[in-house]
């Protein structure tokens, strides 16, 4: 039984995965060419600009493919999950860290 839930649950991941990169492709593709679509992909992975991924997702579900807004939105929110408590950590961490003194 164990075996079914986590092999169901690998292809749920699985499915959502390349809908989520479908999606962000048809976004920035239904603006520019698809080469310079793959590039701003790349771009934005190499460079670490994690949160305009759900952000080109989203548009690409609403506006490539014409869903209305809260069906486009779960392609969002589960990446946003994870992105903004990173970044709560990372400027609460800026806000508690001790101020250096100025001067020699």
């Amino acid at each position: 039984m164990g075996a079914w839930v986590s092999i169901s649950a690998m292809l749920l991941v699985a499915a959502y995965s390349v809908a989520f990169g479908t999606a962000m492709f048809m976004g920035l593709d239904l603006h520019m060419h698809w080469t310079l679509a793959l590039l701003a992909i790349s771009a934005a992975i190499l460079l670490r600009l994690w949160p305009l991924l759900p952000i080109a997702a989203y548009y690409g579900a609403r506006m490539a493919w014409g869903w209305d807004w809260y069906w486009a939105l779960p392609f969002a929110l589960p990446v946003c999950a994870y992105i903004v408590p990173h970044y709560w950590i990372r400027f609460s961490d800026y806000l508690m860290r001790p101020r250096r003194p100025q001067g020699a």
